[in-house]
């Protein structure tokens, strides 16, 4: 049987490795600025070989560097995707 204090520590190590992960996968974009929140034309929807359903809004978010964000439904690009919008202090969605 695990105890709290194991619980504590595995919960504290998996959160070193999210941090670690998130640093190394978005860490480029602390600071930086959304230049331009534009939908995707049909061209790039046609490279990511979308087909679009009912609700779908595939989008682009490009910052000031040339980098972009294309929000996708799952780590395989199956779909486009949706951002949620959350205040910071609660996480309650807006």
């Amino acid at each position: 049987m695990t105890t709290s204090a194991e619980h504590l520590n595995n919960f504290k190590s998996q959160q070193q490795v999210l941090s670690s992960f998130l640093e190394r996968e978005y860490g480029s974009y602390i600071g930086r600025t959304i230049k331009e929140i534009r939908p995707m034309t049909q061209q790039e929807v046609d490279h990511m070989y979308w087909d679009l359903g009912y609700s779908d809004v595939p989008f682009v978010i490009i910052f000031d560097d040339g980098q972009a964000w294309i929000p996708s439904r799952d780590p395989e690009a199956n779909g486009p995707g949706f951002l949620l919008n959350a205040d910071v202090q609660t996480l309650s969605f807006r």
